[in-house]
């Protein structure tokens, strides 16, 4: 989503990175728990046919009837399996999937990164791993990663993976890229800069762990910074088919894709300000690759957003079940701090969407009729 969200979602340390470096201490570390994220992955029985040498996103084993594709969400609070665990027993639905990123305040924090892998240990499902490109101390740009003087950062990380045991996770690398929140944030003078730094970042991860899942992702609703094109912030900063698995996309229930009814739904799929839901889908499509909504959630009026509104969960499950085909994961961020406004569990701030939503996903049907008022 916009700009404005960012430091207010993200907080004082997390832009999406929301990890604090685990030799901080145990309040720290509980703080940065607040900034890990869930996530999920697809099951085989959805795998679009892929060309020859594609690599299908994920398999997984039998999920909760009525859903094929996996779910979950950022809970906020002490991350660790139990909480996300917790997460899926409040909706009636098991998590599949979940979210983490690495400090990234200088390189050696996004290297220094086995606490925020090891601390979810235990967790059953697989795991999507929020990555920076660069850190955000104002000392790196996106053309210093291809001088392959920060290689070994981005092969720790792999390694540190493999370690616990998750050599099959989501890499999200430079997640949100036409996020100019983010020090990795591309606009249209540098969009050649972040292709060629993510095909780098990958080939290097790929090289220690084969069976990494690559995604590509930006911000629903937001355009490339210096381009008139809507679509940019996918055409231009694509990386290419050979290097991505997954296509996704971030979406809030603010500003101009804010949605209170069926009109502003349907502006919402296909924004005037920059690539919509439905803009990903078909470019995933076009692509032969599955897709992925990494975050999705609420957001308050004091924020821009429209506060505690059912109709948006009701559409966004909607529009899951009409891309069920291709879709691997979407994640709800349920941010429990005041600034977002978005948690529907623990606590709840959007008393009448934690309802629709445990309703939808506690046992979700094909599709509803209509949401709750």
């Amino acid at each position: 989503m916009h700009g404005h969200r960012r430091p207010v979602k993200r907080s004082p340390w997390r832009s999406p990175m929301v990890l604090v470096p685990a030799a901080i201490g145990v309040a720290l570390v509980v703080f940065a728990a607040a900034a890990l994220v869930l996530l999920r992955v697809r099951d085989s029985d959805v795998t679009p046919e892929l060309p020859p040498g594609d690599t299908p996103a994920a398999t997984v084993g039998a999920l909760p009837a009525g859903r094929t594709w996996l779910s979950g969400a950022w809970t906020g609070g002490t991350i660790g399996a139990a909480r996300i665990e917790a997460f899926g027993t409040w909706r009636g639905q098991p998590s599949d999937v979940v979210t983490t990123y690495p400090a990234y305040e200088t390189w050696d924090q996004i290297a220094d990164t086995d606490w925020h892998i090891g601390v979810l240990d235990g967790f059953k499902g697989r795991l999507e791993y929020g990555l920076p490109l660069v850190p955000r101390d104002h000392q790196s740009s996106l053309a210093d990663v291809l001088t392959g003087k920060h290689d070994a950062v981005f092969s720790t990380v792999a390694q540190l993976l493999n370690k616990h045991g998750r050599g099959d996770s989501f890499v999200r690398i430079g997640l949100e890229a036409n996020g100019s929140w983010f020090p990795w944030g591309a606009d249209a003078q540098t969009a050649a800069d972040f292709k060629a730094a993510f095909r780098h970042v990958q080939a290097i991860m790929k090289k220690v762990s084969p069976k990494l899942v690559f995604l590509f992702d930006i911000t629903c609703g937001h355009p490339l910074d210096g381009s008139d094109d809507r679509m940019a912030p996918l055409t231009a900063l694509y990386p290419g088919d050979d290097v991505v698995n997954v296509i996704g996309c971030d979406h809030y229930d603010a500003t101009t894709v804010k949605s209170r009814n069926a009109d502003e739904w349907k502006k919402t799929l296909r924004p005037d300000t920059g690539p919509g839901l439905a803009d990903v889908a078909d470019f995933a499509r076009q692509h032969h690759k599955s897709l992925a909504v990494p975050e999705w959630g609420l957001q308050s009026k004091a924020q821009k957003g429209a506060g505690d509104n059912p109709y948006f969960i009701y559409s966004m499950y909607q529009f899951f079940q009409q891309n069920k085909d291709i879709l691997v994961f979407e994640n709800y961020f349920n941010e429990p701090d005041d600034s977002l406004g978005s948690a529907i569990w623990e606590k709840v701030q959007n008393p009448r969407s934690a309802a629709e939503y445990k309703k939808l996903w506690g046992s979700p049907p094909a599709l509803r009729a209509k949401p709750l008022a």
